[in-house]
């Protein structure tokens, strides 16, 4: 059987894309060919798996304007099941009906009507018009598809009236998260002396870069061997705006803008890390979805420090795996950030419950299941 996945948003090698699911199907298919924005192969060995560039710049209107390649892409396939993973291919879903005899599921990753609300990208005035647009399209055509497959639950819940949904969580791939100890070693050398914490993610102010930064300078006097990481993209402007913070703060030994690391190293810099943060503001987006990267902190064994919001909160507390805080306050964070670094048995205490809630809950071995489940329904 022949599988494709089709993204206009998402580079091949996405973490959900790839390093789940796809990896999960090759298991039980030869044949999985990932369509995807711009040609990022990264580091992939896998000969069941064909990685196929969708090159675009990646903006909203440049990615609308690929749908009818990725249509036509999809017509010379012929895969049995065409997997996507962006609103806009909804778009394609009445052709791909017409042209194409495959069966279509589409995977939902964000909610996305409020994203287009909060959205800066486009202008205010157009914002409740665009909303509407989005949130009726998606509600209609998605009736189009064979199967719909949500990140979580709040997802799901506008998917009510559509016959078949699962909802798959983004739970991490533990096999992925064992360090290269000679990377490790160099690591733990660059760092020698100091006390490394991480954030890694996409960065912007509303994922609270900026009061990460407010919170090392609070630390700079009373802990100067705290290093703050940051693992991840970061656009021109944003980059320029926190270097420029860091400087006139007097950071730039304290900080260390990492800029975006490969999926498969990213491991080793968690490892040798303390604390891992999710500083997320509670804006609407964030007091709803489930952010990842805390389950890859607790899977590398380091305490979680996060905002205390309900996506958040739920797991760290339910696990004793770190501690919840007011995300709206650097204070806070900075305050939290020491209280765990100086008890040395809660610390230990944290790592090994995070480590026991992904071995035990919270992996992909347990959706993966639900992953084969859809497949099976479908084929």
């Amino acid at each position: 059987m022949k599988l494709c996945m089709l993204s206009t948003g998402h580079e091949p090698v996405d973490d959900r894309i790839y390093y789940k699911e796809a990896l999960s199907l090759s298991s039980k298919y030869s044949d999985i060919a990932i369509i995807g924005r711009g040609d990022n192969a990264g580091s992939i060995k896998n000969n069941k798996i064909k990685i196929i560039p969708l090159k675009n710049s990646g903006s909203i209107l440049s990615r609308v304007l690929l749908i009818p390649r990725a249509v036509k892409m999809i017509v010379q396939i012929k895969p049995d099941v065409c997997h996507f993973h962006d609103y806009e291919l909804i778009f394609a879903l009445p052709f791909l009906k017409i042209f194409s005899r495959c069966k279509i599921i589409y995977d939902v990753h964000e909610v996305y009507p409020e994203m287009i609300e909060s959205s800066m990208k486009i202008p205010r005035i157009l914002r409740p018009y665009m909303t509407k647009l989005v949130d009726l399209s998606e509600r209609m055509l998605s009736h189009l598809t064979d199967y719909i497959i949500t990140s979580d639950e709040n997802i799901s819940k506008r998917f009510t009236s559509n016959k078949h949904v699962a909802t798959i969580f983004n739970y991490p791939r533990l096999s992925i998260f064992t360090p290269d100890e000679n990377k490790l070693f160099h690591l733990r050398q660059r760092y020698n002396g100091r006390i490394p914490i991480i954030y890694q993610g996409g960065m912007s102010a509303d994922r609270g870069l900026f009061k990460m930064i407010e919170a090392m300078q609070l630390l700079k006097n009373k802990r100067p061997d705290i290093i703050l990481l940051l693992a991840g993209e970061m656009s021109g402007e944003l980059f320029k705006r926190a270097k420029e913070e860091i400087q006139q703060k007097g950071l730039s030994n304290s900080i260390d803008i990492l800029g975006w690391i490969p999926h498969e190293d990213v491991v080793n810099y968690m490892y040798v890390s303390k604390i891992g943060l999710v500083p997320l503001l509670p804006t609407k987006k964030y007091t709803k979805n489930i952010p990842i990267k805390q389950f890859e902190y607790m899977a590398c064994g380091i305490p979680v420090l996060g905002a205390d919001l309900p996506p958040i909160s739920s797991y760290v507390i339910s696990s004793g795996c770190g501690r919840v805080y007011d995300s709206t306050s650097s204070e806070a964070l900075a305050f939290e950030i020491l209280n765990i670094l100086e008890d040395e048995s809660g610390w230990k205490r944290m790592s090994e419950a995070g480590k026991a809630a992904t071995q035990n809950w919270w992996n992909w071995g347990k959706m993966e299941e639900k992953l084969f489940f859809v497949y099976n329904e479908l084929t």
